[in-house]
């Protein structure tokens, strides 16, 4: 296929007119300019040679008035073994620089030849020994892209001398090869992984992961020094831990650490998933910065059995990074130094430039998609090729004269494998987060509150505007209010919660970082957290200057790689605060493969905690399906052995201690706030300085006589008080702040106190949403009684759409839940 976005490449005879009027050196010029802008597409870049290659017109010297010769460089740098995919590259002193770099003379070092040789060799050897001794285990070996593993290495390499660590978020095609030969993985550890050894003991509570699918964290040699080096263990779901690992390096980026980012993709997952158009969005924003990462595409040409042209409509797998400018190095993988070269090339960019650049090595799977796969009986022709091809160590040693040194690597192997018939599981002591009581620990009170002159003093600093900025009017006047309420004691909302919470936070010199759809002034208007001057544009922030770095930022309409990449931080920074903001709870769906894959497992897979806040605001409030529900009921389900944090508060204060609390208790844990909408402005929803030197209290209980227990959570257990109390309904109120870990035993002590009184949960959710099918026999065995479901009806959708159907619902709810009507 041809690219016809530049020269009039549709209109040969406005490009013969144009040439036919140039000078010998303008036609030069615009010969070497194809050649830049075109030539990659004529490069040779199949290995198996099946690719048809296009006649380009814009190619031919006679086209310029040239002769053949004419054109011999340029055909030598840009339609050889690399295509330099670099026209789209909008910045000319960029598109200079890698036409430079394309054109100038490189060959390899004797030892990187050596080198690259010794590991080719290794990896088959590697990959021929685990098919012989593990015969129908599962690997998906790289065999028909080795050069991949000199490219990684050389990629370390040359980037080691900028980086103190290395962030690599891979695949599982090639990852046992990956490990042993290039970062460090003990051999022993890996065969033992693949013989179904675990690496820790099923008493540590944990579920672990398919070896393939494992982590690493070691350091490896360079020529540069040690280099600390962190693999991140990935689901099947191939293309969302690259943003994951984006996160991990920028928290320590944040620390002055100095990162190397690379991201392993294989072709169809880069040219199929919409994560990796996120995440390339997010490259060159400030809060998603990390000075560019190394993509590297293990491009076999086919997904599991897929064709290209089955694949994707664009012309490459590596298109879509044409949308942020990333040059694209295509390389042939039987060439293994073009693959060194463009990995020099790459790593070079990224420390000139401190942007993202692609390599896409184009290589061939020897076997299916995994090992017990049969690829011939959906590409017959491809493996005809394929099988007549020689292993690559033996055609590279031939041309280059070398003998690959693989003797002491086969020993290594032989020893690994008796090793691991007798290893045994090593024996970790079990994390304060596996622990068998960790749900009741998680119920434990933690220390969370402030003192009220603390947080008077810290007000003063909150709500003092700098001399000369001039906040729009109504921002005054929330800042004098925030000023007022907290001065007096009382009256506290909200959005003054959870600032109190950041900055007492960021007083203690704790990393506060905080991000969503227009979260820094809150998509309700209720946080203002930067005040913009209405004459000069000037930005203040608040909670700046305090002892703790904070990060306040809004992100692009995305959910997906967002979450992703602040989970990442979170791993990075468990002594931090990591918030992301749904601007409504139900965008969760889009990031749903983030949530089922790393938030709520993350640590029984992989023993990686995070305390990351999920803000998801939630209530039906009359706006329609699409923004009622963060589906809690989705949450719940996905709760076990004291693996998240579900709330939905009824009180800013119990908002200000689960903020705090995340960083102040001894465990780690994801933490999903069913943000009230309602409440952020509801009269009733106010708390006292005094509550704000507190604890968080899972469940809120009254103290009164009554014929009927009503037990709800967030917005619907304020507004069922409000109605109590108007009508004088013989009704003992219950607000169950903290759904999971649910505290059983404070419920069954509030239930012993009215052993004939009705049971009733209430919900404004539909019956087949919301809380109670997961609370139903939690509640009857805390009770040693059934409870009685009060909600709207089952439905697909979330809420009705007319708003006046919808509060005609929500008051049937009240209506039902007090006793009203049966």
């Amino acid at each position: 296929m041809r690219d016809t976005e530049f020269l009039g490449a549709g209109d040969p005879g406005a490009l013969d007119a144009m040439l036919g009027s140039a000078t010998e050196a303008g036609a030069r010029i615009g010969l070497a300019e194809a050649y830049r802008r075109f030539g990659w597409q004529v490069a040779d870049l199949d290995p198996l040679a099946r690719a048809v290659t296009p006649d380009l017109r814009e190619l031919d010297p006679e086209a310029y008035g040239l002769l053949a010769e004419d054109a011999a460089a340029l055909r030598a740098a840009y339609c050889g073994r690399i295509g330099w995919q670099i026209g789209h590259v909008a910045d000319p002193d960029k598109r200079q620089w890698l036409a430079e770099h394309a054109e100038a003379e490189w060959s390899p070092t004797p030892d990187q030849r050596q080198r690259c040789l010794d590991l080719i060799a290794r990896a088959e050897l590697l990959e021929a020994t685990f098919d012989r001794r593990l015969p129908g285990a599962k690997t998906f070996g790289l065999s028909g892209c080795e050069s991949f593993i000199p490219l990684l290495d050389q990629v370390i390499e040359s980037g080691a001398i900028h980086a103190d660590k290395a962030f690599v978020a891979g695949v599982h095609r090639g990852r046992l090869t990956q490990m042993a030969l290039v970062f460090g993985k003990p051999l022993a550890r890996i065969v033992a992984d693949s013989m179904g050894v675990p690496e820790f003991s099923e008493a540590l509570g944990a579920s672990s992961d398919s070896p393939y699918h494992l982590g690493w964290d070691g350091q490896i040699e360079t020529a540069s020094g040690p280099l600390d080096l962190w693999v991140a263990p990935h689901p099947s779901h191939l293309s969302v831990v690259a943003p994951v690992m984006q996160g991990r390096a920028r928290a320590a980026l944040d620390r002055g650490k100095r990162v190397l980012p690379i991201a392993i993709h294989t072709d169809a997952a880069i040219a199929g998933q919409g994560v990796n158009a996120e995440m390339l969005q997010l490259s060159g924003l400030a809060p998603f910065d990390i000075g560019g990462t190394l993509h590297l595409i293990l491009n076999n040409q086919i997904g599991f059995t897929t064709d290209a042209e089955e694949g994707r409509t664009a012309s490459t797998v590596a298109n879509i990074a044409r949308m942020i400018d990333a040059p694209i190095l295509h390389v042939n993988g039987d060439d293994p130094e073009a693959v060194l070269r463009v990995a020099e090339i790459a790593t070079a960019w990224r420390g000139a430039f401190g942007s993202d650049i692609v390599i896409d090595l184009i290589g061939y799977r020897r076997k299916g998609h995994n090992e017990i796969d049969q690829a011939r009986f959906t590409q017959p022709e491809m493996y005809r090729v394929i099988d007549a091809l020689p292993p690559l160590s033996g055609r590279y040693a031939e041309n280059t004269g070398l003998r690959a040194d693989t003797a002491g690597f086969a020993q290594d192997l032989d020893a690994a494998f008796e090793a691991a018939r007798t290893m045994r599981v090593n024996d970790l002591p079990i994390p304060v987060g596996l622990s068998s009581d960790i749900e009741k620990t998680m119920l434990s009170a933690v220390d969370t509150g402030v003192s009220s002159d603390r947080l008077v003093s810290l007000a003063d600093r909150l709500t003092s505007v700098p001399a000369g900025l001039k906040p729009h009017p109504k921002v005054s006047e929330f800042l004098l209010n925030r000023q007022q309420s907290i001065k007096t004691g009382g009256g506290i909302d909200w959005a003054t919660a959870e600032a109190l919470a950041l900055g007492s936070l960021l007083d203690h010199g704790i990393p506060v970082r905080l991000g969503g759809q227009d979260s820094v002034r809150g998509a309700f208007t209720q946080r203002h957290l930067n005040v913009h001057c209405q004459s000069s544009g000037s930005v203040w922030s608040p909670l700046d200057g305090l002892r703790g770095k904070v990060w306040l930022h809004n992100t692009p309409l995305i959910e997906n790689a967002v979450l992703a990449f602040e989970y990442g931080v979170s791993q990075g920074t468990t002594d931090g605060l990591t918030i992301w903001e749904a601007q409504f709870g139900d965008f969760l769906n889009v990031a749903q493969a983030i949530f089922d894959q790393f938030i709520i497992c993350g640590e029984d897979r992989w023993l990686s905690p995070s305390n990351l806040v999920l803000l998801l605001p939630h209530g039906v409030d009359g706006g329609g399906p699409d923004h009622a529900t963060a589906h809690p009921e989705r949450l719940l389900n996905a709760s076990a052995n004291g693996n998240i944090q579900v709330i939905n508060p009824s009180t800013p204060a119990n908002y200000f201690h689960a903020l705090r609390r995340q960083v102040l208790a001894e465990w780690r844990k994801p933490l999903i706030v069913l943000a009230p909408k309602t409440l952020l402005r509801h009269p009733a929803a106010k708390s006292s300085l005094a509550e704000l030197e507190g604890v968080f209290q899972p469940v809120i209980p009254e103290r009164r006589s009554a014929s009927r227990i009503v037990m709800s959570t967030g917005k619907l257990a304020v507004l069922l008080e409000q109605e109590r109390d108007r009508r004088g309904a013989d009704v003992a109120l219950v607000r169950l702040e903290q759904l999971y870990p649910l505290h059983s035993d404070a419920i069954a002590q509030i239930a012993a106190r009215y052993p004939e009184a009705e049971l009733i949960w209430a919900q404004e959710e539909p019956e087949n949403m919301g809380y109670f099918q997961w609370l139903d026999r939690k509640l009857e065995i805390a009770k040693g009684r059934r409870w009685r479901c009060v909600s709207r009806p089952a439905s697909p959708s979330a809420s009705a759409g007319p708003k006046t159907w919808d509060d005609a619902h929500l008051q049937r709810v009240i209506d039902t839940a007090l006793g009203a009507t049966q």
